[in-house]
């Protein structure tokens, strides 16, 4: 039977909005000075698909299009012009276009028939490099997306710096510009896609540590539609009270990632709210001025950005007091840490609880949601049992939180999960379980009497890097637990953001402090590595911290989660592995100063090349940093580069004027 999901994104959209007569006058977007309503948002999808159509980028024509956009409004009509068309769109990340990005590994393992570029991203200098993909790969068309700054995150050498990148790279030869695309073929047809409900229509991408960050989760036309029907009224249904006629969200996170694109946006628009689009989202420091500005009512953001906020110098400009909902979550949050974040954005205004859950960006939204007020230690209640199982670890059967109290590693299921392969290549198995595909979390978890589940570790504290590489934390834990000098020891995932890439951290509890306790260290990394052959010579943790203590949760298990946000900070200890012929014959370290569980983790080997820059850092480095003048300075950087770009545009403006 033909259901309202069996059908186009853009299409679902305009039904859906189509039964209020007043919709078309309503906000749907605002973007920074610019808004735009539902009858003028529709026409700028139907513009884009103008364009897109005359181009050939086209599901007749096969085209799969990436879109590296900035969280502005000229990403997000690209996407919906292209599903008018039918082409399917990788949603890609700006951080993959800084320098030393995975952005042509991705595109030619999506195997991507064109490119959608914003601007600001995107210097002249690296035109040639693009350019010279584009002929090596075939891709079609490279088309860039200008959009207009301002508002209160934007300060004036941003604006400066956007528009003049613009002004030095439509100088260059071969850039093409969609600004004047939109005029070219403003009278062209649209050619519409099939509106198959099983096409391929988005590919975002993960986040967290279970498959690796940044792999593609491909999503079809329903499974999208699914998860704005699943959630039926919106975000309004979380409201105690009285709720505006239209809510406003501001997507924290790039469009890049399901719950952004997917999770927010989509199905914002589906029921009629408005959309307020901050251009680098909670990534820019200024983020939060946001928030009062526009009278934001739904907040999403994660546990690193309050983290960020409450550490400010001064905290007189944040305003909470529009925001109705206030979620933090998607993973495992401290029941410690949720009373400090809640007594934080209290004292700023918001008035309700802080939500807590947890679900995986590959089910489509099914979720683990803690109710309001609660303060126990869990990761909350099923939304629906029958799509969270757990495989006891005893008799390795699956079970439902009806079944009673067990542990075991969780299992979880959707009408809306993500497609596991992409052009015949496999990206992750699926566990059929009753006749259902399930996706392993690989986290371990413990069913409540009250039906509810807690946290209790990772499995074997499994993750995975970019690479592929399958990193069994649980072994090295215990390995090195047996060894001599040591008490108490954890392997944690820490995401290391110049390369966006997930690196392991060893943290350990030495038996005696003091000089010989890094020492103890190294003999027991020998040890477990070399000596004993215990664990597998490829993969060493790339650093170790020594620290007083390492934290568990309720249930005495180590708690890398709080490792993470906590900071926990120790003396840190680079290791250096030494090998002849390939082959692994010692283990050295050297000191690395003090560090914390956000920033340590040096890259390991054969990654060194892959560092990035966080493009928010080249407007907000600290006063003290860009006194330094240091050559790793962002600020430097884009010093050095607006230098040279003045020092052209003077050359130009010279040599024009002797023209004349």
């Amino acid at each position: 039977m033909k259901t309202i999901n069996d059908q186009s994104i853009w299409s679902y959209i305009r039904q859906r909005r189509s039964a209020d007569p007043s919709f078309p006058e309503k906000t749907a977007v605002i973007d920074c000075t610019r808004e735009y309503s539902y009858a003028q948002m529709f026409e700028e999808w139907e513009r884009y698909a103008r364009v897109f159509s005359a181009l050939g980028m086209t599901e007749a024509n096969a085209s799969r299009v990436g879109i590296a956009g900035t969280i502005s409004a000229e990403p997000l009509f690209a996407f919906y012009g292209l599903n008018m068309t039918g082409a399917s769109v990788s949603m890609l990340s700006y951080p993959d276009f800084l320098p030393g990005g995975q952005w042509k590994t991705m595109i030619e393992k999506e195997k991507l028939t064109d490119l959608l570029l914003s601007d600001i991203m995107i210097t002249p200098d690296l035109w040639p490099e693009i350019e010279k993909l584009k002929k090596e790969l075939g891709l079609r068309n490279v088309i860039f997306l200008h959009s207009r700054l301002g508002g209160p995150c934007t300060g004036p050498a941003e604006l400066v710096y956007d528009e003049f990148n613009q002004y030095m790279l439509k100088r260059l030869r071969g850039t093409v510009f969609m600004e004047d695309l939109l005029v070219q073929y403003a009278c062209a047809p649209v050619q519409y896609g099939s509106g198959d409900p099983d096409h391929l229509a988005v590919i975002t991408h993960t986040s967290g540590t279970t498959k690796g960050t940044r792999k593609p989760l491909p999503f079809t036309d329903r499974a999208v539609n699914s998860v704005a029907t699943n959630f039926g009224p919106g975000f309004r249904g979380l409201i105690k009270g009285d709720a505006p006629e239209q809510l406003r969200l501001a997507p924290s996170f790039d469009f890049s990632s399901f719950l952004c694109m997917c999770g927010v946006v989509n199905s914002s628009l589906a029921v009629g709210d408005t959309v307020v689009l901050t251009f680098f989202g909670f990534m820019h420091p200024k983020f939060v001025r946001a928030v009062g500005y526009y009278g934001i009512n739904v907040m999403f953001t994660s546990s690193f950005m309050i983290d960020s906020w409450m550490n400010r110098p001064n905290t007189d400009d944040i305003d909470f007091s529009s925001v109705k909902i206030f979620s933090c979550g998607g993973s495992y949050l401290p029941v410690d840490k949720f009373a400090q974040y809640t007594e934080f954005v209290r004292s700023h205004g918001f008035k309700g609880y802080i939500h807590r859950g947890y679900g995986m960006s590959e089910t489509g939204g099914a979720q683990l949601l803690v109710p309001d007020g609660c303060m126990d230690d869990i990761l909350g209640f099923p939304n629906r049992k029958e799509d969270f199982l757990v495989q006891d670890e005893n008799d390795g059967q699956f079970y439902s939180s009806d079944d009673g109290v067990r542990t075991g590693v969780m299992y979880i299921a959707s009408d809306s999960l993500c497609m596991n392969e992409l052009d015949g290549e496999v990206l992750f198995e699926y566990t059929k379980i009753g006749g259902r595909d399930f996706i392993c979390s690989n986290d371990l978890v413990r069913i409540n009497a009250d039906g509810s589940f807690s946290y209790a570790g990772r499995a074997d504290r499994f993750f995975v890097n970019n690479d592929g590489v399958r990193f069994r934390a649980g072994a090295v834990d215990t390995e090195l637990s047996k060894q001599p000098g040591i008490r108490k020891c954890a392997v944690v995932p820490v995401l290391d953001k110049r390369i966006h890439d997930t690196v392991p951290a060893l943290y350990i509890v030495p038996e005696h402090a003091g000089d010989a306790a890094a020492e103890d260290v190294r003999r027991a990394l020998v040890s477990a590595y070399l000596a004993g052959d215990a664990l597998d010579t490829g993969v060493l943790p790339s650093q170790f911290f020594l620290v007083d203590d390492i934290p568990c949760n309720a249930n005495g298990k180590i708690d890398i989660y709080r490792i993470t946000r906590d900071r926990l900070r120790g003396e840190a200890w680079n290791i250096i592995p030494v090998r002849e012929a390939g082959r692994l014959t010692d283990i050295l370290a050297e000191p690395a100063g003090q560090a914390d569980s956000i920033t340590g983790g040096t890259l390991p080997e054969g990654m060194e090349g892959r560092s990035a820059l966080g493009i928010y850092e080249l407007f907000n480095t600290a006063p003290e940093q860009r006194q330094k003048g240091s050559p790793a300075s962002s600020v430097g950087l884009w010093r050095s580069k607006y230098a040279e770009h003045m020092a052209m545009l003077i050359k130009v403006l010279f040599q024009n004027k002797g023209r004349e």
